[in-house]
Formats: structure tokens, C-alpha cells, sequence
């Protein structure tokens, strides 16, 4: 419906028409009653009659309704007058993003200027259930006084929406692009797996903002095409140029972020737009103290070692080459002037042909170190060399011929010839190896094999090979630390009593600590041991400190700490720690796991899901992955996908666990109460669960019954006590404060 000025709409005189967006034109209008002008989005005629478009337009206004947000346009009323239906809302005065698009680009940090308000407005709206579909910008306007607020959430749907290519493009009026040649409307800023019409989620928004950023920064789309199709195919196939080949000025973080968000998978992106929101804060933090030094910020070397290939006859050679490169990493990581992909993500290129410098890009490195191992008895040769991903050129190579008892030396030597080749300076000198370390040395590989496999019958074999390293070398400090973890893990899993198993790896890790008090793995098990088995926080924490400070590139030791903030309740601090551990190790699911608890316990629960689901992708098979995804979609209000997902739990206590809760919230009692009784009958390890469940059915006394025989069991899970959703039934109780004071958790 085209309105013509002065028209009358209801209470509404219409001033001026401002444009059209798929789902109907909009007017600037005066409203006499308040003495203001807003603006009026109207559903056209046709519209109107449609059904489906009619609900379309109101789910429309109910979603705009719930962002509140600075960043986002405000809709004020749902209205009808004369058989018209329409909208009222902010009024912003000012110009489209499009229109602030210049030749060659914007400066650097009017980028992040624009870009840091507009990640966070896709921060809220995610956090609300809500994909905005259409990112772009002539749907993002920059305010007369420099405010960013995002327009025109007509596309927007519930995530997990099947949208259609042909619906999308019509739902969108054409605009002009700055270069010619290039296709008009929306599919130019169209993620891969909206062209192909699947679903889309949170990480398709991230697409979008990714390609928007690089408009802003360059001046130019990184899909162009003179045709629909051309620009389609570019989007799915084509890689674009980087920014700094167009722009010298440009960071090299800021590339990596924009390559990040515009990777072709959405499992390869930033999985949350707070991720994004983060990264973009701390590279304007940098730029803003190198231009306050009167000096550009100075970027870190960074490198990912690959697994390096096992060339021997015998394939059970496999654990040693990969022990070796897990070692090359320990060492490279405690250079602190150098920055270290995290070994999940390196070991997920594992017997992938692929291109060398794709793979830097995906680990958001500049170099890469891979090499191979040949092994024929007690003697080893070792081949290495360091590519430089923009070029693919060799920087340096070199091959080592040793006997086993040198491999610590030849490790020493690999890694100082790695940081010659990238300037900076190895602290330290060559470990003096006793004769006879290189024995133990591969079967505490092999040990830390079978660990990091966390099934009960490989923990177990791990065990008595730590045992085995230990006999014939008591003095090694890594044996003793990984025999402590498995002994965790015994504790963490029930895979053995929890007083036997908290019993052991406390004897095992201070073993490894009064050995070496300088290794970054002792100092990891002990704060596990304190906090999750003794809640002891203060001593644990400073243990966990430590081991970030030997280690600063390892993410086990941040995202450890990231968690146990969250503990606390302290989840901004704890969430910077969880951000940096995926960085540096995007691959481990670990940390995606951890991440999910926190941002659930901050009530981000899309932000949990899409965690939780990052690392079902990355680890199918981890226990509480399945039933963890069920119990937010509970707290979400998706019962049905909930009590689905939580079948899926190969743990059969986490199982029980889940489907106790969800049952009980579905109603279905008697289907609660057999869940409850096999998870009892799993043993009195499952205490912190059988806990949860009582108090999600309001039984309160049966709740604190196995809370406190969970305390007393030295059971882990009760360092999630005050975080964990499900016992605020208890809150009110006086016991509550009381069994917080006594596990070190009051406020």
C-alpha cells in the first residue's frame, strides 16, 4: 500500500515515504500525542489477505519486540487501522551503511568502530533465538551522532529455520552496488548454506557480518559476479583475496577474523557472534596501545606444528611420532614471544591431503612446522621443516639421526632451529638425559595416548604404563603427572571408587611436583585435584595460574581456569579465558564443552547450544555432550527435542540423568521415577546428579541428602553446586548458603 503524504493512519499523520523492504514500505509519520515523528512500516494489501504472510509480519514484530538492545531499532506498538496493518518504531535519522562505503576502503579503526557496536547487536539477537537472514548494509544505519543500530528484522526467524534461495531474493528489494558489473539484492551477502538452501543458524549471520567487514575495509564484496549464478558459485567455491594484499594498512588479525567468519563450513567459523564481538575488542585494545605508543602494535609469530607422519615399518610407531610432535608443541608453547595453535587442532589435519597453506589459514597462522619419523629399533631419524603459509616457501629444514636416549636433545635442537628461523629467542638449554630416558620416554607416549582415548579399559592400560615408566625411571616427573590425571579422570568417569581414586592422584602429583616444580603439568593436575576433589579454590587456582604461566600456550591450563571462574560465578572473567583457550585450540572439544557450561550459566543458552554442538562435531563419541545439548533445549522450552537428544547419550548415567529431568518436566512421572532409580542404581558416584534430579521434583530434603553425600564422597561434580540451573528450588533453604560456605563457594 503506497501512502500518499498527509495521509491519516489512525492517530499517524504520514510525513514522508523512506523506502521498501520485503515485508512492506515504510513512512516517516508524526505522532501528535507525544510530539514525535517514528517510522511506520506497513504490511501491504496483499499481504494482508495471505495467511501465512499475515503471521509472518506479526512473528515479525514480536521478535523486534524482545531485542532490547542500544545496537538494535526499537519497535514501539502493533497497530491497525481502516483494515491496515502496521508498525511503529524508532525513527533513525541518519545514513545506510552502504552509503559510508568509500573506494580503496574505510580507515582501519572506523572499521572497528562500525563493526564492534554490530557484532554486539548480533550478540543480543542470537542470545535471543533470533537469525536476522538478510545482514547487509543498507539494513545498518550509522545515526547522525555515530550510533549503529541494525534495521529491518523482517527476515528474521527462529533458529534452525529452512529457508529458500528463490524466497530469500524475493523477500528483498533490489538495491544498486557500488561496482559494476556486480549482481543486485541480497544473494551477494548469502552464506554457502543459504544458496543451497539448508538450514540456517547463528553462524550464518557471522557469514554475513564477515563479508560486510571486508566491504567496509576495502571497498569492494569478496563475491563478485556479473550474474545471480556467478555470484552463487563464487560464494560457494571461491576464496577471496586476503585483506592485507589489498590493503597494507590493514592488521593481519583483522584478516584473520574476516577469514574466520567467511569460512565456507559453519562448523569452521566463529561459532557465536560474541566470539567475533570478542576478537574485534581486543584487536582495537592493541591498535589503540600501539597508536597511544606513538608505535604500530607488533603482531606475534605464530606457528602450528602438524602431526608428524609415522614412516616405520611398524605402524604401532604411530603413538611415538605423535608424542614427538606433541613435545615439538610443549616446548614451542612456552615461548612467550611466540604464538602456538593448540594440539587438537593441529592433530585434526591428521592424515588430511591438503593444502599446506589452507591449512595455516583455517589455524589462523603464519607458519607451519611439519615433518616425519622413521624408527627401526633403538635408533630414530627425524626430519623436519618450517613453511611460511602465505607463499608455501621453506624457511628451514633439517634432518636428525639419533639413538632414542637423545630424542630430548633432538627435540631441544628442533625447536631452537624453529625459533631461530622466526627470530625469536628459546629459553632455556638441552635437558641432560640419563641413559636409558628414551625406553621410558615412548611409553609415557604411549601412556598419554591411551589417556587422552578417556574410555575405562584405556585409562586403565595407561595406568600400568605410567607404572611402567616409573619403575624403570622413579625420578620422571611426566610419568608421575600423567599417572595423577589418569587417576583424576578414574574420580571424574567412576570408572574406579571416588576415595580410592582421590587417594592416588593426590600421592601421584605431589610425587611430580616435588620432582619438578617447574612442570606445567604437575601444577594442572594438583589444581584439578584441590578444586574438583578437595574444593580447595584458593590453593587450586594458584596451581592453575602457574601451570598458565609455564605453559601459556596450552589451552587445557585457560580453559581449566575458565571453568573454575565460573565456579566462582565470575563468568565474565572466566568467559575471557574460555575465549582465549578456543583460539589458541579451536578444535578441542574440551574447551567447547566448558565454554557451553558458562554460557549456559549465564543464561546464553543459544550461545550454549551452539558450544555444545561444536563439540559433538569435533568429538561424536564424549560423554554428556548428547544429554548436556538435551538439558538446554529444556531450559529453552523444546521438550520433545530435548528428551530426543538426551537418547542419543552413550554414558548410560548421564543418560538416566537427563531423561529423569526431562521426563519430570514433560510430565511423565512414572517415566522419571525408573530414570532416577537406574541412575541410583549406577553406584553413589552419580550422587551430584541423583542430586539435581531431587531437586528439580521439589525434593528438597532428598536434594541436600545427596548433596552432602556427594561432599563427603569427594565427588567433582559438586564444584558446579552453585552454578547449576537446576538446584534453585534449593536457593531459599537455609542449607543452601550453609553447604556453599562448607564447599568453599559462599558469596
Amino acid at each position: 500500500m503506497s501512502l500518499e503524504l498527509g495521509t491519516q493512519l489512525g492517530p499517524y499523520t504520514i510525513v514522508a515515504r523512506l523506502g521498501a523492504g520485503g515485508m512492506g514500505e515504510v513512512f516517516r509519520a508524526h505522532d501528535p500525542r507525544l510530539g514525535r515523528d517514528v517510522a511506520l512500516k506497513i504490511l501491504p494489501e496483499a499481504f494482508a489477505k495471505d495467511v501465512d504472510r499475515l503471521a509472518r509480519f506479526e512473528r515479525e514484530a514480536r521478535t523486534v519486540a524482545g531485542l532490547n538492545h542500544p545496537n538494535i531499532i526499537t519497535l514501539f506498538s502493533i497497530e491497525e487501522d481502516a483494515g491496515v496493518r502496521f508498525l511503529t518504531m524508532e525513527l533513525v535519522e541518519g545514513r545506510a551503511l552502504d552509503r559510508l562505503v568509500s573506494p580503496g576502503g574505510l580507515p582501519p579503526m572506523k572499521v572497528l568502530d562500525l563493526a564492534i557496536p554490530l557484532a554486539d547487536a548480533l550478540v543480543a539477537a542470537h542470545g535471543k533465538g533470533v537469525v536476522h537472514r538478510d545482514l547487509k548494509p543498507a539494513n545498518v544505519m550509522v545515526t547522525d551522532d555515530g550510533r549503529v543500530k541494525v534495521l529491518d528484522f523482517g527476515l528474521a526467524k527462529p533458529a534452525g529455520a529452512r529457508p529458500s534461495l528463490v524466497a530469500s531474493q524475493a523477500q528483498t528489494v533490489a538495491s544498486p552496488l557500488s561496482t559494476a558489473g556486480e549482481l543486485l539484492g541480497t544473494v551477494p551477502y548469502m552464506a554457502p548454506e543459504q544458496v543451497r538452501g539448508e538450514e540456517v543458524d547463528a553462524r550464518t549471520d557471522v557469514f554475513a557480518f564477515g563479508i560486510l567487514i571486508y566491504e567496509l575495509a576495502t571497498g569492494r564484496r569478496p563475491f563478485a559476479g556479473g550474474s545471480l549464478a556467478d555470484v552463487s558459485s563464487a560464494i560457494l567455491r571461491d576464496a577471496p583475496a586476503p585483506l592485507t594484499a589489498l590493503r597494507s594498512d590493514l592488521s593481519g588479525d583483522l584478516e584473520r577474523i574476516v577469514g574466520r567468519c567467511l569460512e565456507k563450513e559453519p562448523r569452521e567459523r566463529f561459532q557465536t557472534a560474541l566470539d567475533v564481538y570478542n576478537e574485534l575488542r581486543l584487536l582495537k585494545r592493541s591498535l589503540d596501545r600501539g597508536e597511544s605508543s606513538g608505535r604500530p602494535a607488533r603482531e606475534l609469530p605464530s606457528i602450528a606444528v602438524l602431526p608428524f607422519s609415522n614412516m616405520s615399518a611398524d605402524p604401532e610407531n604411530e603413538y611415538f611420532s605423535d608424542g614427538l610432535t606433541e613435545e615439538l608443541l610443549n616446548v614451542l608453547a612456552k615461548i612467550p614471544e611466540l604464538k602456538v595453535a593448540g594440539r587438537t587442532s593441529s592433530f585434526a589435519f591428521k592424515g588430511r591431503s591438503q593444502d599446506l597453506r589452507e591449512i595455516g589459514q583455517k589455524l589462523g597462522v603464519g607458519t607451519l612446522l611439519e615433518g616425519s619419523v622413521r624408527r627401526a629399533g633403538q635408533r630414530v631419524r627425524i626430519t623436519a621443516q618450517l613453511i611460511k603459509v602465505a607463499d608455501g616457501f621453506h624457511l628451514w629444514s633439517d634432518t636428525y639421526d639419533r639413538v632414542l636416549d637423545d630424542i630430548f636433545a633432538v627435540q631441544d635442537e628442533i625447536a631452537r632451529s624453529v625459533s631461530a628461523a622466526l627470530h625469536v629467542t628459546l629459553l632455556g638449554k638441552p635437558t641432560a638425559v640419563p641413559k636409558g630416558a628414551g625406553d621410558v620416554y615412548a611409553i609415557i607416549l604411549r601412556a598419554n595416548h591411551l589417556t587422552r582415548q578417556n574410555t575405562q579399559a584405556s585409562v586403565a592400560k595407561a595406568e600400568s604404563l605410567y607404572q611402567e615408566a616409573i619403575d624403570k625411571s622413579p625420578g620422571d616427573p611426566r610419568a608421575w603427572a600423567g599417572l595423577a590425571k589418569a587417576h583424576v579422570y578414574d574420580a571424574f568417569f567412576g570408572y574406579r571408587g571416588l576415595d580410592e581414586s582421590h587417594r592416588l592422584a593426590r600421592q601421584a602429583a605431589e610425587r611430580a611436583l616435588a620432582l619438578d616444580d617447574g612442570l606445567a603439568e604437575a601444577h594442572l593436575v594438583m589444581g584439578l585435584v584441590l578444586a574438583s576433589l578437595e574444593y580447595r579454590w584458593k590453593e587450586s587456582t594458584e596451581h592453575v595460574r602457574r601451570a598458565i604461566a609455564l605453559a601459556p600456550g596450552a589451552s587445557e591450563p585457560l580453559w581449566t581456569m575458565g571453568v573454575y571462574l565460573g565456579c566462582y560465578g565470575a563468568l565474565e572473567e572466566g568467559r575471557e579465558f574460555l575465549r582465549k583457550a578456543v583460539e589458541i585450540d579451536p578444535l578441542d572439544p574440551n574447551a567447547h564443552l566448558h565454554r557451553s557450561r558458562i554460557e549456559g550459566w549465564a543464561g546464553n543458552l543459544l550461545g550454549s547450544c551452539e558450544a555444545v554442538m561444536r563439540a559433538l562435531e569435533l568429538s561424536p563419541e564424549m560423554v554428556f555432550l548428547h544429554s548436556g545439548l538435551g538439558l538446554t533445549y529444556l531450559r529453552m522450552g523444546r521438550k520433545e527435542e530435548a528428551l530426543a537428544e538426551i537418547e542419543k547419550e552413550s554414558s548410560a548415567g548421564y543418560r538416566d540423568y537427563g531423561l529423569a529431568i526431562a521426563y519430570h518436566a514433560s510430565g511423565r512421572s512414572e517415566d522419571s521415577d525408573a530414570a532416577l532409580a537406574r541412575l541410583v542404581s549406577h553406584g553413589p558416584q552419580w550422587g551430584f546428579q541423583i542430586a539435581s534430579v531431587h531437586a528439580v521434583r521439589g525434593e528438597t530434603d532428598q536434594a541436600f541428602h545427596w548433596l552432602e553425600r556427594s561432599y563427603e564422597l569427594h565427588d567433582s561434580g559438586v564444584v558446579l553446586t552453585k552454578m547449576t540451573p537446576w538446584f534453585e528450588t534449593l536457593h531459599a533453604d537455609p542449607r543452601w548458603s550453609r553447604f556453599l560456605e562448607k564447599i568453599g563457594l559462599a558469596d
